[in-house]
């Protein structure tokens, strides 16, 4: 579980790697996402400091594609993506998060990795707020057919009489 952290009903979104008799599942998103990020933060700090336009790109666009996915599947309900998809912008997200680490330790909350953390938190949010709104909206839907094909009283009785 530490792993894949999936139940066994997702362990589609994970790698499956064997060993003996063994399986280990990995999270298509987190295999992207770990060593980017640590190769990230590991090339910036050899590298030095980024001109600010750098930081600003880095820091916004490469965790979009991630957001796009998760979100898109999340809040519409739909099956997720490919593992090959999660495992690429599970990437991207990591060099954002690696880049924002490594800004981080530079300038503490500087006002890029305040806009990435207020970017992140804000999608977040969106997607559990359509999410909720979604599910809000099928349960009344449910409610609705179920009352409409509810007998009346005056149906039930002559039912109940006539058995």
């Amino acid at each position: 579980m530490l792993l894949s952290h999936h139940p066994a009903e997702k362990l589609h979104l994970c790698y499956q790697i064997r060993i003996g008799r063994h399986s280990l599942h990995f999270c298509a998103r987190c295999l992207g996402l770990f060593p980017a990020m640590l190769l990230t933060l590991f090339l910036a700090r050899l590298g030095g400091p980024w001109p600010e336009w750098l930081v600003w790109v880095i820091l916004l666009l490469m965790p979009l594609p991630a957001l796009v996915d998760w979100g898109t599947t999340a809040a519409s309900g739909r099956p997720e993506r490919a593992n090959w998809v999660r495992l690429t912008t599970g990437i991207g997200l990591g060099v954002g998060l690696g880049a924002s680490l490594f800004v981080n330790s530079r300038a503490l909350l500087s006002t890029p990795v305040k806009a990435q953390f207020v970017f992140l938190l804000g999608s977040v949010w969106v997607v559990w707020l359509v999410s909720y709104l979604r599910r809000t909206i099928l349960r009344r839907r449910v409610r609705t057919v179920r009352r409409r094909k509810r007998m009346s009283l005056e149906e039930y009785v002559l039912k109940d009489g006539a058995d």
